[in-house]
């Protein structure tokens, strides 16, 4: 096993692309936060111990290390046949659609199995944004909510919540002195019980901020879309947005890194014909991220902000470009050939 590990290892290395009674901190309570039960009944899985199941436990076959390279050749090979700025993107890509998911956290409080659920509305936030929490479950009595600066172990901001029709509520107004790392603990009275649960998210004093996109042009194969952007610090930036089609199915996973300095900018992004063929316009772009990537290990890549969050793409022919499929570069099929070498035991 730690074989397969060392070899996993190996080869995302070669293969990764150059390419959360004083309420002065809450505000106004919308009607309902969206509730994320539905999706955390999709990503749960569903324990079943009938002897089929557990047949079937028995039966799983853990990866040789051969297996584990030949399938990452594999993926690698498809990812080959679109530019590495321009991916192809299916609605099973959760971690592209979703970047800013907050998991909620399932706490057990009685001998029955009753639990209750707790989540942010997001994983970061960008200030001024509002904090939002909820909980769920039966039995709730009160709650309350404290952030608190884990360097100096003192609450920043704090809240009662509210109940709602499904759920407990409440959100803490955005400060740009919050700091980076918080630490979100709630305080539960579930049937007599004082219940602890601790959050961890970040808020952040955005580095950079998208200001506007501009029409897109063809430019050889590729749709190309100009973001214009103002920076707070010169560096290396990375700009990620989503595409999608008129029936908002995802196409493509656009991303682009750039040097920058200080001021008023512009990145590209742009879609490759290979991604666009046959898909339905006009098109979008949703879920825009900036960042600016760390300059070394021991330095945290700090994150910006769109003031876009859907950008409409009307009148673009995507019969204007090239159709001329994607060649993977020289370094690029050199990767491939070493995955392929290994995953024949060479």
């Amino acid at each position: 096993m730690t074989i397969i590990i060392i070899l996993i290892i190996i080869v995302v290395w070669l293969i990764w692309p150059a390419k959360q009674s004083n309420n002065s901190d809450a505000v106004a309570q919308p009607e309902q936060f969206e509730t994320k039960q539905t999706k955390q009944t999709q990503q749960n899985s569903i324990v079943d111990n009938s002897p089929a199941v557990i047949k079937k436990k028995k039966d799983i076959r853990f990866l040789t290390s051969h297996d584990a390279v030949s399938l990452i050749s594999t993926v690698y090979a498809a990812e080959l046949s679109f530019p590495p700025y321009s991916q192809p993107l299916k609605t099973n890509d959760f971690d592209r659609l979703q970047p800013n998911y907050f998991n909620p956290q399932n706490v057990v409080v009685n001998d029955q199995g009753d639990s209750i659920n707790a989540y942010l509305s997001q994983y970061r936030y960008i200030y001024p944004e509002p904090i939002l929490i909820t909980l769920e479950g039966t039995g709730i009595e009160n709650a309350s909510f404290h952030l608190i600066d884990t360097e100096t172990n003192k609450t920043v901001a704090k809240g009662k919540f509210s109940q709602g029709n499904d759920a407990w509520q409440l959100a803490i107004k955005g400060k740009k002195s919050f700091p980076y790392q918080p630490q979100a603990k709630i305080i539960v009275k579930v049937s007599g019980k004082t219940i602890p649960i601790v959050l961890a998210l970040r808020y952040i004093s955005p580095v950079a901020t998208i200001t506007s996109f501009e029409s897109p042009i063809a430019k050889g194969a590729d749709m190309v879309i100009k973001a214009n952007i103002t920076t707070k610090e010169s560096g290396l930036y990375r700009v990620r947005a989503n595409l999608f089609d008129a029936n908002n199915q995802p196409i493509a996973h656009l991303v682009n890194k750039k040097k920058l300095s200080k001021g008023n900018k512009q990145i590209s992004l742009k879609a490759h014909s290979g991604v666009l063929t046959g898909k339905k316009p006009p098109f979008y772009l949703s879920t825009i991220m900036v960042e600016l990537m760390s300059p070394s290990p021991s330095v945290p890549k700090r994150f910006g902000h769109s003031l876009v969050t859907k950008f409409e793409i009307d009148n673009f022919a995507v019969s204007s470009l090239d159709i001329t499929p994607y060649q993977a570069s020289a370094q690029e099929l050199q990767r491939l050939e070493l995955l392929q070498q290994m995953a024949n035991g060479n």
